[in-house]
């Protein structure tokens, strides 16, 4: 798939995305969105506060340049790329992720459940490709002023996908998960050096994370709290992940209705189709799309090859 921004990671970073540009009313909308759903949590009091233990100084500044470049408020712009840390205990989010061995590395699927307005998130998707990065290339599938990463691929080294998950563990003072993702992409040599900083990385929230390498066998669920992590590897080549906690010894919350309620259905499904399917693209497909897999509010659904460094985004 051919991305819709390309980014030179050897540019100032206030200069990078100025082709952002571009999407000038959707990126607006967007904020506009994640303002009203923060409003009365006091989650803008709160970044303007934690700005600098959530956010490494590279990517403020990039935002500076993006917020300059959208004409909007730089605060907003940081709510809105915080938004994942900040309305998840209110929300809760549900999102499905599988990985299954090919004889061409894992086929890493995902499908992100996640409410916007008129589907606003699911219009506004894009790829971006971030190049001259330390350890190479990568690409993020994201939204226009996003500068985190919820899916992400480093070409021939590795992919990542980030699923929602709530425990009783309190948030910490740290790196916004999304941004130590961004920056595990940019560094990271290889599937296990990749698992090894996400085990270890100090994070501010809770999440699932599936990383999937280029070969067979290259796979494993990172479950993390802000303090604490386990790591959960494939049986008979597949592994997959919805909103709940498998491995690490902890209880979980779920919100009053929200889609992480759904966790252990999904996980079920999907569990059991893949060990029916064939594991190739259009298995994959089929998946994600099946009712008892696909959310009505599904934004993005998309298949992820390491090996290949591709991102098939739907």
């Amino acid at each position: 798939m051919v991305p819709d921004l390309n980014i030179d990671l050897g540019r100032e970073p206030g200069e990078r995305w100025q082709d952002v540009a571009r999407y000038r009313d959707g990126a607006r909308a967007l904020v506009a969105s994640y303002l009203r759903d923060l409003e009365g949590t006091g989650a803008r009091e709160a970044v303007a506060l934690a700005r600098e233990a959530a956010v490494p100084p590279e990517y403020l500044a990039e935002m500076r340049g993006i917020a300059s470049a959208l004409d909007l408020d730089e605060l907003d712009l940081l709510v809105a790329n915080l938004y994942y840390d900040a309305l998840k205990p209110v929300l809760g989010w549900g999102c499905t992720a599988f990985a299954v061995d090919t004889d061409d590395g894992p086929l890493h699927a995902r499908n992100l459940d996640w409410w916007s307005e008129d589907g606003l998130l699911r219009r506004e998707s894009i790829v971006i490709q971030l190049d001259g990065g330390p350890a190479g290339r990568y690409q993020m599938v994201g939204w226009p002023g996003f500068v985190g990463c919820f899916s992400g691929v480093a070409e021939r080294r590795f992919a990542v996908t980030l699923n929602a998950v709530l425990s009783d563990d309190a948030p910490a003072v740290a790196p916004a998960i999304v941004f130590v993702l961004r920056r595990v992409l940019e560094v990271a040599r290889g599937f296990s050096e990749a698992v090894d900083m996400l085990t270890s990385a100090r994070v501010a929230s809770d999440s699932l994370l599936l990383v999937t390498g280029v070969a067979r066998g290259e796979m494993v669920v990172i479950e993390r709290t802000p303090t604490r992590s386990a790591l959960r590897r494939p049986e008979d080549g597949r592994i997959v992940v919805t909103n709940d906690y498998r491995s690490l010894a902890t209880s979980t919350t779920a919100a009053p209705g929200s889609l992480a309620a759904t966790s252990c259905a999904r996980f079920d499904r999907t569990t059991a189709m893949i060990r029916e399917r064939p594991p190739d693209e259009f298995a994959c497909r089929a998946v994600l799309d099946d009712p008892g897999v696909k959310m009505a509010m599904t934004a993005q659904q998309m298949v992820l090859s390491a090996r290949r460094g591709t991102i098939d985004l739907g």
